[in-house]
């Protein structure tokens, strides 16, 4: 019993394994106490502190839209094709653009018919008013020396009577071509503005119809939405989208910083494994609400202001969600290693 009862306990071995296991697991449980307490802090005060914003990039772009209803009978293009100025895109049928341009071209046509008939009664007049001016003339002189041999009694009476029917035949003829003139010469521009105003729709008419063919108004690439054929569309309805080479991120800011965000300032925007550099090209002096892919469900719907960013280089894809940090220490790292290579060089 002794010999039992002095038997050293395991505790008290040499060894003491069981002391330096329950170290390392306080430490263990102790670093994941602090790892999850920084996660929390990050996540209720991070934006107080850091850079982080939630962006979309956008590109220039150019919707093409129906300016007149129809049916779509033929698609030109494909999503994601790249396009030039003036290239074909869709091609269209409209019974009411037709129908239009024929009302238009009959009523040009009956313009020029009016116009021609009034220019020709306005030459006509004018051609006869030197005429009928000399007659009456004429007739005044005839009836003055008239008078003077009647009142001699050298000529009878029906010769004075009709010296004087012919003066008022000439003065009544004259009188109306003047009349005939001045209506003529108020009635032409009339017409004519009228001839020109038709002509001018007409044509206008016929280059937006265009024989039915929609044609890109700039360079770019196709979105991703394009109409089917046998689509029918009506005035208005967007057919699709034309993005161009410009690409900037806007990105929505949170309202918790407490530091100021200013043009010029360097940032990291990322989306999974691709990141490039940009820089904030202006505080927009809007905000908008963010879109609910940036909603948080544990935090309130808010407004955050609006930033855009440029950017230095390429790889996102257009409406691409990425993640904008701030990256002053990484920015100006990667400065200083270049300065060194370009020194050694």
């Amino acid at each position: 019993m002794l010999k039992i009862h002095k038997r050293p306990s395991v505790d008290k071995l040499v060894s003491e394994q069981r002391v330096e296991s329950a170290s390392w697991g306080r430490r263990i449980y102790l670093g994941l106490l602090a790892l999850l307490g920084l996660v929390i802090l990050n996540y209720l005060f991070g934006d107080m502190v850091f850079l982080r914003a939630e962006g979309i990039l956008l590109t220039d772009r150019d919707a093409v839209a129906a300016t007149y209803p129809g049916q779509v009978v033929a698609v030109e293009v494909a999503e994601g094709e790249t396009v030039e100025q003036e290239d074909v895109l869709v091609r269209m049928e409209s019974a009411q653009m037709v129908r239009d341009i024929a009302e238009l071209t009959l009523r040009a046509a009956e313009m020029s018919e009016r116009k021609a008939q009034l220019q020709v009664k306005l030459g006509v007049v004018s051609s006869l008013l030197p005429i009928a001016e000399r007659h009456v003339t004429e007739s005044n002189a005839t009836l003055d020396a008239f008078d003077k041999l009647d009142n001699k009694g050298l000529v009878s009476n029906a010769r004075v009577n009709e010296a004087v029917e012919n003066k008022f035949d000439a003065a009544e003829r004259l009188a109306e071509l003047k009349s005939q003139s001045e209506i003529l010469e108020t009635q032409l521009p009339s017409v004519m503005e009228s001839y020109d105003r038709a002509i001018g729709a007409l044509n206008g008419l016929k280059a937006l119809y265009d024989d039915g063919i929609v044609r890109a108004v700039r360079g770019g690439t196709v979105g991703p939405k394009v109409p089917t054929q046998g689509q029918v569309v009506n005035f208005g309805d967007d057919l699709l989208t034309i993005y161009g080479s410009k690409t900037y991120v806007l990105a929505y800011l949170s309202n918790d910083y407490l530091f100021e965000v200013e043009p010029g300032q360097k940032v990291r925007v990322s989306s999974g494994a691709q990141a490039v550099d940009g820089r904030i090209d202006a505080v927009l002096g809007v905000a908008d609400t963010l879109p609910p892919e940036f909603q948080n469900l544990f935090k309130p719907r808010d407004r955050g202001r609006l930033v855009r960013i440029a950017l230095d280089g390429e790889g996102f894809a257009v409406a691409q969600k990425v993640e904008v940090r701030g990256c002053w220490l990484i920015c100006q790292g990667r400065e200083w290693l270049m300065s060194e290579r370009g020194e050694a060089q």
